[in-house]
């Protein structure tokens, strides 16, 4: 086994490509290739274990470095085995890759294996990417790989039929093919810039043909403010950037309550806004310790009416890891139903998972709304990681998104996934622009959205057979 340290350089330098390609760098263009020099070296490397050690030099340089704002919510102990854990993914899926490899004689001769190799190595990347961002009790779905070309809009229009996911397994693919270029496999390679081609004009036909403007206009004010206080948000409703909105919405977390206090300020609020004529998304919750520590924390999301009227309330899905404490998730998540249409609420994390925006599309959302806590102590690069991940949900639903966020980015997003409207981070004010309420769904809301727990089955099945080969 050789101990030159080529291999390990490999591994770091595709950690650091990667680290690149995401926010706030942004060049995403290298997200195509930063995985070559891993996987090139995995499958050089002597055995599965060496290349899975490879895998974690990448994730070592790649994780740390891109979630560095980590640190500013959790201690450094804890900050570091989050980074650990998502190491442990592209550790898996480089030993996986050099198994593949040699089972199926990939740097043979043979043209079959190599393109089989090639498309398991974005299967199994979708696999991974999906479990450890939907499917375990760590879910988080940071720094997918498909999330790193929300600004190539073209490659973006793609989530309409696959998804977030199957937009990775895509971009795994190519870097694999290239790899086969280094290895003097040249169909894959030649493949790969074909159906790069067919991709890149289906997605520009898809930006000149579909009509964004199609549905029923809102006048839409987001309301951008950490205060945490009741009277700065009133102040801001009724401001002159608010004048005349038809959709009103605060942020998450806009201010806090004690339990059984929620008809009370829903009372009050309804009383303050009685001047306005629009339909008010309220955000709040109880974090009160004796609450939490009782497991009756609430974080959840008001509709009122401009005459007190209460639409209707929608509960959290997703509470985040040590942060949402005390919360009860929201099983069933469903849209409000308002004299201006259904709502479908996203409380800021539920955003970040494919799940919750698809269910409510189904069931009949016109639009979506994700009132979203991003305190400005957690850092700009956080803000605009998560911020780029709203394009994804609005282009796989087929709906506008209105995101109001307590510190930014706050975001007003056509179906396309184009920001039609912004605020940017660390600004106290109200984003107004116009939206529209329109018929939602895809073929992904349909039955794209399989892509992900389809290829983490067959993820773990091929698992499976490098932990138990069959013995000859």
């Amino acid at each position: 086994m050789s101990t030159a340290p080529l291999p390990f350089l490999a591994g770091a330098l595709s950690g650091v490509l990667l680290a690149v390609s995401f926010p706030p760098h942004g060049f995403w263009p290298l997200a195509w290739s930063a995985l070559l020099p891993l996987f090139f070296a995995s499958v050089r490397s002597a055995s599965p274990a060496r290349a899975a050690a490879l895998g974690a030099v990448a994730g070592a340089f790649f994780y740390p470095a891109a979630l560095s704002w980590m640190t500013n919510i959790f201690n450094p102990a804890l900050s570091l085995l989050f980074w650990a854990i998502f190491v442990l993914w592209l550790a898996l899926h480089s030993a996986l890759l050099k198994f593949l490899w040699d089972r199926l004689g990939a740097g043979g001769c043979g043209q079959r294996g190599a393109l089989l190799w090639a498309l398991l190595a974005g299967v199994t990347w979708a696999g991974l990417e999906y479990f450890r961002s939907e499917a375990w009790p760590l879910a988080c779905p940071w720094l997918g790989l498909g999330y790193s070309q929300t600004a190539a809009a073209p490659a973006l229009q793609t989530m309409s039929v696959w998804g977030v996911y199957g937009l990775s397994a895509f971009m795994a693919s190519v870097n694999a093919a290239w790899t086969l270029l280094l290895a003097r496999k040249h169909l894959a390679p030649l493949l790969a810039v074909f159906l790069c081609a067919v991709i890149s004009a289906w997605g520009r036909d898809r930006l000149a043909s579909f009509d964004a403007e199609a549905g029923r206009p809102v006048k839409a004010a987001l309301l951008q403010d950490e205060t945490l206080d009741l009277e700065s948000l009133l102040e801001l409703s009724l401001s002159p950037e608010a004048a005349g909105a038809d959709l009103l919405v605060w942020p998450e977390y806009a201010f806090y309550m004690k339990g059984g206090e929620e008809e009370k300020y829903s009372a009050l609020i309804s009383e303050r806004l009685k001047a306005l004529s629009s339909v008010n998304i309220i955000a709040s919750g109880v974090q009160d310790p004796d609450e939490v520590a009782a497991g009756r924390g609430v974080n959840f999301v008001l509709a009122l009416g401009p005459g007190g009227e209460n639409y209707g309330r929608y509960d959290k899905m997703r509470p985040v890891l040590l942060v949402d404490k005390g919360l009860t998730p929201n099983t069933s998540p469903s849209p409000i139903t308002s004299p201006l249409g259904s709502l479908g609420v996203q409380i800021c994390y539920d955003l970040a998972f494919e799940d919750g925006p698809r269910k409510v599309t189904v069931k009949g959302a016109e639009i979506l709304i994700s009132p979203t806590k991003d305190p400005m102590s957690w850092g700009l690069n956080q803000h605009l990681q998560h911020s780029d991940m709203s394009a994804a949900r609005s282009v796989e639903t087929g709906l506008w998104l209105l995101r109001p966020a307590t510190s930014g980015v706050s975001q007003i997003i056509d179906p396309l996934g184009e920001v039609r409207a912004e605020l940017e981070t660390g600004a106290r004010g109200v984003l107004a622009g116009t939206a529209r309420l329109r018929a939602g769904g895809t073929f992904y809301t349909s039955y794209g959205w399989l892509f992900g727990p389809l290829s983490m089955a067959l993820t773990l099945a091929l698992g499976l057979w490098a932990l138990f080969p069959r013995r000859r």
